[in-house]
């Protein structure tokens, strides 16, 4: 995606983001209460280890199962159990062995797993929408707040090992969670997946290592820099005053005199810009 938005409820903020300083919330500052919620699917792991037993690992499963090692060895090294197989055919002869049809040892596995990974993970959530009135009423301070918008952000965050930190990423919106599986491409479902519910959003992501990031210097908050020239421009709601949007507009340019602010305008439940 080439140009992504960020609701944003402060002008400090919305500084601080033009400024190359990005914010990672911590999940249990996020607003769904079931992000990284530890659980498994037990008949959806049951089929998938049918099926892959069955079939037999493809090679882009096999890298995936690479993948997962990187971020265990990262996030999780406590569950950490083996290392991946050096071939596809040992890693078969593996997924034969009994202790997988254990499903409450494999459920207590991925629980610990998942909590730990909960706990060691920031989230950077941006959209595809700037005109979305419920996110401007919870994201947007009812429209007296902030929208930042980035172009080619993803040349900020190139992809590494994980196959899933550190890479920009659409939201999968689900009607049920299905979680990680024995299929090793699930991993993504624990990162970018949502409920059905939050499809209005049009979300995309970034997750990263906790352990990648900056802290604040009152310790609250996680950040991570990038190239100011990511960011294009700001969006000011339609309740902000006047003159704040004259004084955002001169703090902006001094940072970056090529990023454009601009007014979001309502009517009759459309929203609309023009120039600051």
């Amino acid at each position: 995606m080439s140009v992504l938005y960020k609701f944003v409820g402060s002008q400090a903020a919305a500084r601080a983001i033009a400024s190359g300083s990005l914010k990672f919330a911590k999940i249990d500052e996020l607003n769904d209460p079931s992000e990284l919620v530890p659980h498994m699917n037990r008949e959806a792991v049951r089929a998938s280890l049918v099926r892959v037993r069955g079939t037999g690992y493809t090679p882009e499963q096999f890298e995936w199962l690479g993948c997962q090692e990187a971020v265990l060895r990262l996030l999780s090294p406590e569950t950490l159990l083996l290392s991946r197989p050096r071939t596809i055919e040992q890693a078969n002869r593996t997924l034969a062995s009994p202790i997988y049809d254990d499903l409450d040892f494999m459920e207590t596995q991925l629980l610990k797993t998942i909590s730990l990974i909960r706990s060691r993970v920031g989230v950077l959530s941006l959209t595809e929408r700037f005109d979305s009135l419920p996110m401007w009423a919870h994201y947007g301070a009812l429209a007296k707040g902030y929208v930042v918008q980035f172009e080619r952000l993803d040349r900020e965050f190139p992809k590494n090992q994980t196959g899933s930190l550190n890479s920009l990423k659409p939201v999968a919106y689900v009607d049920d969670l299905l979680g990680m599986t024995h299929d090793p491409s699930t991993q993504d479902n624990l990162f970018f997946c949502k409920f059905r519910d939050w499809s209005y959003e049009r979300e995309w992501r970034i997750v990263s290592a906790l352990s990648s990031c900056t802290q604040s210097a009152d310790g609250k908050m996680h950040l991570r820099s990038i190239n100011p020239s990511t960011v294009t421009g700001v969006i000011c709601g339609w309740s902000v005053a006047r003159e704040e949007v004259s004084s955002l507009a001169a703090d902006l340019s001094s940072i970056n005199p090529d990023l454009k602010v601009s007014v979001a305008s309502y009517c009759r439940g459309h929203v609309g810009l023009t120039p600051a």
